[in-house]
């Protein structure tokens, strides 16, 4: 996926340069904006590219780093959080879905949220999943907490749904382990990229896991698969 994360580099240098030009050419004609968890705020290139305009003349700052991690046609990485009641900018998380070499969807997480205590629950979530303590691994989640495919609908919704799906998982291959290869963390939301094995000896697959935190449970999950 280095192809799409060459894209996000040049969107990034073109965000941090202030170069609309630039930027505007990572975007696919008919590109989505929005909040990672609320409104959309541009449904076009040309709105996409005017709400980066607008955001260009704030104070704060978009502070990029190396950590992106990236699976099929979705780049996860830092991104400027450009909500466009925010009167700053700040750095944020980025879902950016690819699609021909250009960004067909750029979700943002605003960065709130305590990356430590993010951190400490995905961990524990991942520990009780490969030691398939189903108790353990459930207190991590919410009550209400929703689980579905990337830019698909809801597959899971609220606990008990979520305790028998793992249950019956569980019993169905008692020797599943899932590896952390990467981990991203921005605020109260974690990236985690996982390579799974169904049994020490199958082969592995793997999956981007992008987990929403809040009130010190997870609240959301999204697979990239």
């Amino acid at each position: 996926m280095s192809h799409g994360l060459d894209t996000v580099r040049r969107f990034e240098r073109g965000f941090l340069a202030r170069d609309a030009e630039v930027l505007a050419d990572t975007l696919a004609d008919d590109c989505v904006c929005a909040s990672i968890e609320g409104p959309v705020w541009a449904e076009s290139k040309a709105s996409a590219r005017a709400l980066f305009e607008r955001a260009f003349s704030r104070d704060g700052a978009f502070e990029p780093d190396d950590g992106a991690l990236s699976l099929r046609a979705v780049v996860t990485a830092r991104a400027p959080m450009v909500d466009p009641a925010a009167s700053a900018v700040a750095s944020g998380l980025g879902v950016y879905t690819l699609r021909e070499g250009r960004i067909a969807r750029l979700e943002i997480a605003d960065g709130a949220g305590d990356s430590e205590a993010s951190r400490a629950i995905a961990t524990r979530q991942l520990a009780a999943y490969n030691t398939q303590d189903l108790a353990a691994h459930c207190a991590c989640f919410a009550d209400t907490v929703e689980v579905s495919d990337l830019g698909g609908p809801v597959t899971l919704s609220g606990i008990a749904m979520y305790r028998a799906r793992y249950e019956a998982m569980f019993a169905q291959h008692p020797k599943n382990h899932a590896e952390l290869v990467a981990r991203l963390v921005v605020g109260g939301v974690v990236v985690d990229h996982e390579r799974v094995r169904r049994t020490p000896e199958s082969d592995p697959f793997e999956v981007l896991a992008i987990y929403t935190v809040r009130a010190g449970v997870i609240a959301r999950v999204r697979f990239v698969r």
